[in-house]
């Protein structure tokens, strides 16, 4: 049996199948057709592609950091000079660093002079005197009739002013006294007094403001409001009875 070149054309119009030269090999025959369940996967070199698991991807994740570590530790332990090593001298610095920071602190806290600190009282010499009255409304009258209870009294509510404005941070460096004139018979009305003291090169602004009547008696009622209404054997003081020239 003769057989015909598979490179020749076997088209003769009935819609054969058509080889072309370029599709064949050399030794004459024509490539093997691709295979539909081969053609799914993309062309290669040749390599099998190989996929990569978590557990392997992990795993390689792991080596890498221990690598890292193991760099890190050997570049610590290098010598830099003599038998001091790299980790040596950066824990001097964190050491050094530190110290600095907290002599600053110490350093700072002790020298520094705050001016409202500083004062001479010995300087204040100008007199400025506040008279006002007070009503006492959780005092019985009929305990008041005679002259020792009155002065107890009076010596109670002179104590009260004068820790409420010695312990003033506006007016407590001028404060010098606070005086009862007088607690009335008839009723638990109280007459008091307040001294201050200025220094002579400022007076005249502490006058109109500081130490002005109407900052000083503001001192005093903001105080009263602050206080508990029945305060348990203490002196409470109606604050809108205050009055003061």
């Amino acid at each position: 049996m003769e057989l015909q070149s598979l490179g020749t054309n076997r088209s003769n119009g009935d819609g054969a199948d058509h080889v072309s030269a370029s599709e064949q090999v050399p030794n004459g025959s024509t490539p093997a057709e691709k295979s539909p369940m081969l053609s799914q996967y993309p062309e290669s070199n040749g390599d099998a592609s190989i996929e990569v698991t978590p557990d392997v991807s992990n795993e390689r994740r792991k080596k890498k950091v221990v690598c890292e570590v193991e760099r890190l530790t050997t570049a610590l332990k290098a010598k830099v000079f003599w038998k001091c090593r790299v980790w040596m001298i950066i824990l001097f610095l964190l050491v050094f660093i530190a110290a600095v920071i907290f002599i600053s602190i110490v350093l700072c806290s002790v020298l520094r002079k705050d001016p409202d600190e500083t004062f001479d009282r010995s300087s204040y010499k100008i007199p400025r005197a506040f008279n006002g009255t007070l009503w006492l409304t959780n005092q019985v009258e009929e305990l008041l009739t005679s002259s020792i209870q009155r002065q107890a009294l009076a010596s109670q509510l002179q104590k009260k002013l004068y820790g409420l404005y010695s312990d003033s941070p506006a007016l407590g460096r001028y404060f010098s006294n606070a005086e009862i004139y007088d607690i009335r018979n008839s009723s638990t009305e109280a007459v008091f007094g307040l001294s201050f003291l200025l220094p002579r090169e400022d007076q005249e602004r502490l006058r109109n403001f500081t130490l002005s009547r109407q900052l000083v008696y503001n001192v005093l009622r903001q105080s009263l409001y602050d206080e508990d209404i029945n305060p348990p054997g203490a002196l409470y003081i109606q604050p809108s009875s205050l009055q003061m020239n």
